[in-house]
């Protein structure tokens, strides 16, 4: 099977040099004259969106599986033909995190709450993980705090200058009065990202999904990865 990697950026390629294997399969960056072929495979769209519904048109005619990593496209909400797998983050120390705050979040909804985001200055998608975190806590998306200042990210986020352009990090702050819990992630580099999109991939290739959109979440509750 093949595995087409989507995408130009700094996460695609990260992939891409990653060195991840699989057996049987092909690991191969996505040109548009693949659209032309006809055989089943898996998508790793980590792009912009440019070359979004070339990939949806992709699988929908051939039931090939998009697996999405980028936040923000219409991939979040689509009621798809073929197997979509949503990943607003693959560092699985991260999604474990997300998913016990989809479980048990709901218990602070009446608690003063504040979310805090910092990614590399030229991020300018949605912040898909802090959304994530935001929604099981049912917390406005409008109210999160994004931070691209290099300056700020060095001096008091903590962030090594090493990792200012290929980080991301997330504070959670939750009050009752004078008492306060604070959560705090920070992933630095893409490494993470990369194994995590090999768990992901293992999954895909050692189970049957239906046609439809999962969330990464799903495969965490079903212990898949």
């Amino acid at each position: 099977m093949k595995i087409f990697v989507v995408g130009s950026g700094k996460l695609a390629n990260a992939i891409l040099a990653s060195g991840l294997s699989f057996p049987s399969c092909e690991i191969l960056p996505w040109e548009p004259a693949h659209q032309s072929l006809n055989e089943k495979a898996i998508l790793v769209h980590a792009g912009s969106g440019r070359q979004l519904q070339e990939c949806i048109a992709y699988c929908e005619r051939t039931g090939a599986i998009l697996v999405e990593l980028s936040t923000g496209l219409e991939t979040e909400t689509l009621q798809p033909k073929f197997t979509l797998i949503v990943c607003p983050n693959t560092s699985l120390l991260l999604l474990k995190t997300l998913h016990f705050m989809k479980l048990y979040g709901g218990f602070f909804a009446n608690n003063e709450i504040s979310i805090t985001e910092s990614h590399q200055a030229s991020k300018t998608s949605a912040p898909g993980t802090a959304y994530s975190f935001a929604d099981s806590l049912r917390f406005q998306h409008h109210k999160v705090k994004s931070i691209r200042d290099p300056e700020v990210q060095a001096n008091i986020i903590g962030i090594p200058k090493e990792y200012l352009d290929k980080h991301a990090y997330h504070k959670i702050v939750i009050k009752d009065g004078t008492d306060e819990v604070t959560l705090e992630t920070k992933v630095l580099g893409h490494n993470t990202y990369a194994q995590g999109v090999q768990k992901i991939i293992e999954a895909v290739l050692k189970n049957t999904f239906e046609p439809r959109r999962y969330s990464v979440i799903d495969l965490i509750e079903k212990g898949l990865v």
